[in-house]
């Protein structure tokens, strides 16, 4: 992931599955700054393909949060994500951690 710079609003930030979560009941997007506090964003389970850098995430299998406000990507430097998705019977699917990087 490039391209991202501070208080950057309009980004898509995903995280691909390789596994259909259509019947998740929620998500949730956890950005972790290199410094400062955890954040948390209700993400998005599209259900349309979409092709990032060459690669084709498919409907159903990944998890899109939009940066929405200034304050979302408030820190340059290095950054970690995952996601949370919860399903009907109460189950939690976490994701690994995917490193990125902030641009001043």
């Amino acid at each position: 992931m490039s391209g991202l710079n501070k208080g950057e609003i309009l980004q898509p930030l995903r995280i691909n599955l390789n596994e259909d979560v259509s019947t998740a009941t929620g998500a949730i997007m956890v950005l972790q700054p290199e410094y400062g506090a955890t954040k948390e964003f209700t993400a998005t389970i599209p259900a349309s393909p979409v092709v990032v850098n060459g690669v084709t995430l498919n409907a159903n299998e990944y998890v899109e949060y939009i940066t929405a406000l200034e304050s979302d990507l408030d820190y340059s430097g290095r950054w970690r994500m995952r996601t949370k998705i919860t399903f009907p019977d109460g189950s939690v699917k976490k994701t690994d951690f995917v490193k990125f990087r902030v641009n001043d």
